[in-house]
């Protein structure tokens, strides 16, 4: 009976050694199969846009190439965006075909001037007299006309001489003594936060009314080219009726006149057709060639090799003297994070040049739904037609709850991100995860910002065995951040500033005091109690508080709210 005992007992211990070999083993086969995840915790952070865009240097001043229609063009030696000289080649015209105009000219001008001999031969003194009066007025309105074009001119140089912003401000900053003043004040080794505020205020001020005076100064040089330009078209306008009422009384003069017609419009034709032979005849004691009398650069080719020109422009050149704008497209998306005003940096590869400070003029919508950005350009290294890329870093403001691109899901349209929860198993506590949908705010290539209280609306907290609950969690929460002489208390969603002066010079992680009051309000149904926070060695600086539900045990808090000790 007793080895009977016996035996048993020695199975029942080898059943438990059995079963605790397959826990072990079960438990870490459990162990192996779960999911080896990182995890981290939101925080306050200021996203930054990096917008990279390539582009080129264009310019608002174009000149137009013409030369006679119907040319031959035998070559073109230069391509679209090269740089020309005055005197270099833009083309060349065939010379056997060029010939052959010359000749056809010498005829039809032999044959206008014995059409206009006959003309002459009937005329009378008055018509002659009629005829000298018309080209006097066409010549003394033609001065008037020049004179006009003269002073537009000069308004356009005017306009286009008027310094940049930047240098306005600075200039007028070195003509400012009260500026001069506060800005020693304000650099001083000592400088009291009263001198530097002081400057700052008076700068504000001064920016402010030196925009709008820039602004004005600029306006009225705009006015004035504007001005200037219809005084060129107004006295086109008097020459154009000065010359025709003396074309009138050219008629008037001729009365019934010849058969083979106006005298004047014979003129005006033999004209013509001289003007013409003179403008062949250049071209060729040139050789065929048609040069380049500016600096600067081919916008557009019109005409190629084995083609005729027509009585438009042949090409276009870029003026090098006139202003250099910046333009790069955008995709859609990008125009919400650059406007007017921006400051961006640009790079050349030509020369490795780096241009930094250049301000964004103008963002537009093009019809594909980009974005087309503009921005002038000063330094005078940087060439037109030259390509380069703009760099611009835009800060699109600080969000209390943001977490890295990784930790975020998509499905179905909708953004979900993991929640690590703490779990009691049979395993004891284990972590697990919980699927939770989010509203993104913002993002930018690193981070994206969630709506505020999506990740921290509540908390758990266990039941302490003196009564009060315990803050567990609370401190690993809080954040202490500074911001100038400025500091602010951070949980989550909630930010209060708290007295700088009354915290440590080295910032200490901040932790919940441990005095707790609780007010019970019936209606809401709710308990609400706060303590103190503290930042060692400072023994108080701010108020915590939350609304508080008890169930089994635990403590669920909600409606975190800091009010800072200021």
């Amino acid at each position: 009976m007793g080895k009977r005992k016996e035996r048993a007992v020695r199975y029942f211990v080898l059943f438990l050694l059995f079963m605790l070999v397959c826990t072990i083993v079960s438990r870490g086969i459990y162990a192996y199969r779960m999911p080896r995840v990182t995890f981290g915790t939101a925080e306050s952070k200021t996203l930054l846009h990096k917008i990279r865009a390539g582009g080129a240097v264009l310019t608002k001043e174009e000149v137009p190439v013409v030369t006679e229609a119907g040319l031959l063009v035998e070559k073109v030696p230069v391509v679209e965006g090269q740089k020309v000289a005055p005197g270099d080649v833009l083309f060349w015209i065939e010379p056997a075909d060029l010939e052959k105009l010359l000749e056809q000219a010498d005829a039809q001008i032999k044959a206008e001037e014995e059409k206009l001999a006959r003309i002459h031969a009937d005329g009378t003194t008055a018509v002659n007299r009629a005829n000298q009066d018309l080209r006097d007025v066409s010549d003394s309105m033609a001065g008037e006309v020049n004179q006009a074009n003269e002073a537009h001119r000069a308004a356009v140089d005017a306009r286009n001489a008027f310094p940049s912003e930047e240098d306005y401000k600075n200039r007028a900053y070195q003509q400012d003594a009260e500026y001069q003043k506060l800005f020693e004040d304000s650099k001083k080794k000592k400088a009291t936060k009263e001198e530097k505020r002081a400057f700052s205020n008076y700068k504000k001020s001064l920016d402010a009314r030196l925009s709008e005076e820039y602004e004005k100064e600029r306006q009225a040089l705009d006015e004035a080219v504007l001005e200037k330009a219809n005084e060129v078209n107004a006295a086109n306008e008097k020459r154009n009726d000065a010359v025709k009422q003396a074309e009138r009384a050219v008629e008037d003069a001729k009365g019934a006149g010849a058969s083979d017609g106006s005298r004047t419009e014979q003129e005006n034709i033999l004209r013509s057709l001289q003007e013409g032979r003179e403008r062949l005849l250049a071209l060729k004691q040139a050789e065929g060639k048609v040069v380049c009398e500016i600096d600067g650069y081919v916008s557009r080719i019109a005409v190629h090799a084995g083609e005729r020109t027509a009585d438009t422009s042949a090409m276009v050149l870029s003026d090098a003297a006139g202003e250099k704008l910046f333009q790069a497209v955008l995709p859609q998306e990008e125009k919400a994070y650059i406007a007017p005003g921006d400051r961006m940096s640009l790079s050349f590869a030509k020369n490795n040049r780096q241009v930094s400070g250049v301000t964004v003029e103008a963002v537009g919508e093009l019809e594909d739904g980009s974005c087309q950005v503009t921005a002038r350009v000063t330094d005078p290294g940087v060439e037109i037609g030259e390509t380069g890329e703009m760099e611009l870093d835009k800060s699109t403001g600080r969000y209390g709850c943001c977490i890295p691109v990784d930790a975020l899901h998509s499905d179905g349209g909708s953004d979900y991100v993991m929640l690590v929860e703490e779990q009691a198993t049979i395993l004891g506590t284990e972590l697990t995860v919980r699927k939770r949908k989010v509203k993104i705010l913002d993002r930018d290539e690193e981070y994206a910002a969630l709506e505020d209280g999506t990740l921290t609306d509540y908390s758990t907290f266990r039941y302490a065995e003196g009564g009060n609950p315990l803050w567990e969690g609370v401190s690993s929460l809080l954040r202490l951040e500074r911001m100038g002489d400025r500091a602010f208390l951070i949980l989550g969603r909630e930010l209060a500033e708290v007295d700088a002066t009354a915290l440590p010079e080295e910032d200490r992680a901040p932790f919940t005091g441990s005095t707790i009051q609780f007010e019970v309000f019936p209606e809401e149904r709710c308990v609400r109690f706060w303590g103190g926070v503290d930042v060692f060695p400072a023994s108080y600086v701010a108020d915590l508080s939350a609304d508080a539900a008890y169930r089994d045990g635990v403590f669920t808090l909600s409606n975190f709210h800091l009010y800072g000790n200021d």
